[in-house]
């Protein structure tokens, strides 16, 4: 954490108020986005117990399982849901722009879940769905391993930085808002919301101890509350297992309203709680850079409809040694591309990367405006140099190419030299791009003396890390029993461990 973040939470703190981390909001928001609040039980890995999913406020639909144990409700649960995503991503199928390869869908969908936890239960979901067999002793519906696929096509994505298709609501509220309680705190959606919208007529503290209890903010998922299991939810279900083994069809559908009534008012207040938070997060402007990262989730979410349309398979169970090296760099280029544009696009961002000595800002007092140099096929190209006075602490060394902010767009430079001169810093720079393509630089294109200008690191372009081919993976990264082969779906795909009951 920054000195800058660090000073705002300690201000929120002393407040009883969130502050503002950021002056735009950074990632993409649907004006159509489907809400799914996952709930299992606690206790129960891998068994979901209900979701309230829906794309307003007005139209959410719970769905139950009434016996987590019991294979055929789960799997029928996992229908019903599937149902819903699918029609909802379909809805995004329709618009398509470009010709031949290089079209695409005009949007994307956008799932939206409460907390991390929520991601991790839609995670568990498509894995437990995606390999089922649709024909033999184990069938399921066709809609079941679909569900599955898109649904780990999207955890897959989301691990992306600046990725906009699933997101947990906590994780934009803390992008924007600091609060004055620890990070893990914030990961609770009530808690999270006393700080920055507390109810009507109650203060922080008020809310927070609502949010604290729950009895009065049931936990916001994907777990329900160890209390509310052994004092509530056990004995309902019990009563629907005798219901279902005993009684007839009149007491079977009175305990299966009961359990339902239960657990909707479990997961209901974390509904509206969401969409008060999507009400909030449209209350702060979008940034400019947040468009372009947006076309490349309808990139993605094109390609791999297409994948899907060819009768693409399932993702392979485990990456293999080389495939989650890839897949590592590609993430680690991906966070660095969405911090240079947070700090790009928002000045509150860019301050605490100055805080931070990984950005600097100041007045230029030197230039030579007019300087050239020769390059290897003997031409004469522009790169001016200019001297940037900063009080920030620069910890960036030289040869860090950079981008700025308040420059012309395309404006590149490099660092030549970081000097200290007292209680300052001068850095010196040279222009290397966004000058015009004459041997004279545009007006307005290199920084003036007086000026004030302010740099960050480019993550710019970089050429793909070298690995071996899998066939010469080395031994100790090599996979065993063949874990991480190129089997993508195992034989036993369809079986599990539960039988149909416990």
């Amino acid at each position: 954490m920054s000195t800058l973040s660090a000073l705002a939470h300690v201000q929120a703190m002393e407040s009883m108020q969130a502050v503002p981390l950021t002056e735009f909001r950074h990632r993409h928001l649907s004006a159509r986005p489907l809400v799914i609040i996952p709930l299992t039980m606690a206790g129960e890995a891998g068994a979901p117990l209900a979701a309230m999913v829906g794309s307003a406020k007005r139209n959410g639909t719970l769905l139950i399982v009434a016996q987590p144990r019991n294979r055929d409700q789960r799997f029928a649960f996992a229908a019903d849901l599937g149902r819903i995503v699918m029609d909802y991503i379909d809805s995004f199928r329709q618009d398509r722009r470009g010709e031949g390869e290089r079209s695409r869908y005009t949007d994307a969908p956008q799932i939206l879940v409460p907390n991390p936890g929520g991601v991790k239960a839609v995670a568990d979901l498509g894995r437990m769905c995606r390999f089922r067999a649709t024909s033999g002793p184990y069938a399921v519906p066709d809609v079941v391993p679909e569900l599955g696929m898109w649904l780990t096509f999207l955890v897959d994505r989301a691990e992306q930085a600046g990725t906009s298709m699933l997101l947990p609501v906590t994780a934009m509220l803390t992008e924007h808002w600091a609060t004055g309680q620890s990070t893990l705190e914030d990961q609770n959606l009530a808690s999270l919301m006393a700080w920055i919208a507390p109810p009507t007529g109650l203060s922080v503290e008020q809310a927070m101890a609502d949010a604290e209890n729950p009895d009065v903010c049931p936990p916001a998922g994907p777990s329900t509350s160890p209390e509310f299991d052994n004092r509530d939810l056990a004995p309902a279900i019990r009563k629907f297992d005798t219901a279902h083994t005993l009684g007839g069809p009149h007491t079977l559908a009175a305990a299966e309203t009961e359990l339902r009534e239960l657990i909707a008012g479990q997961i209901q207040p974390t509904w509206r709680m969401v969409w008060q938070a999507i009400s909030l997060l449209r209350s702060v402007p979008e940034a400019p850079r947040t468009a372009k990262r947006f076309e490349g989730d309808c990139k993605a979410f094109t390609d791999y409809s297409d994948y899907r349309d060819s009768g693409g398979l399932p993702q392979r169970k485990r990456d293999t040694p080389i495939g989650a090296a890839r897949r590592l760099g590609w993430l680690e280029h991906t966070l660095a591309e969405f911090e240079s544009d947070m700090a790009f696009d928002d000045r509150f961002v860019l301050a605490d990367r100055r805080s931070a000595g990984e950005a600097f800002a100041g007045t230029v007092v030197e230039a030579e405006p007019g300087r050239t140099v020769t390059t290897d096929k003997n031409r004469r190209v522009p790169r001016p140099r200019v001297t940037v006075r900063t009080d920030d602490p620069v910890r960036l060394a030289a040869n860090t190419k950079l981008i700025s902010p308040s420059m012309p767009t395309g404006h590149k430079a490099v660092i030549v030299s970081a000097l200290p001169d007292g209680d300052t810093t001068q850095v010196t720079v040279e222009i290397t791009g966004g000058m015009g393509r004459g041997r004279v630089p545009k007006q307005g294109t290199v920084p003036e003396p007086g000026q004030y200008v302010a740099y960050l690191p480019d993550p710019g372009w970089r050429p793909a890390p070298q690995f071996p081919a899998s066939d010469a993976t080395p031994w100790t990264h090599s996979a065993a029993d063949g874990v991480g082969t190129d089997s993508a779906v195992p034989e036993d795909a369809a079986a599990e461990e539960w039988g149909n009951e416990d």
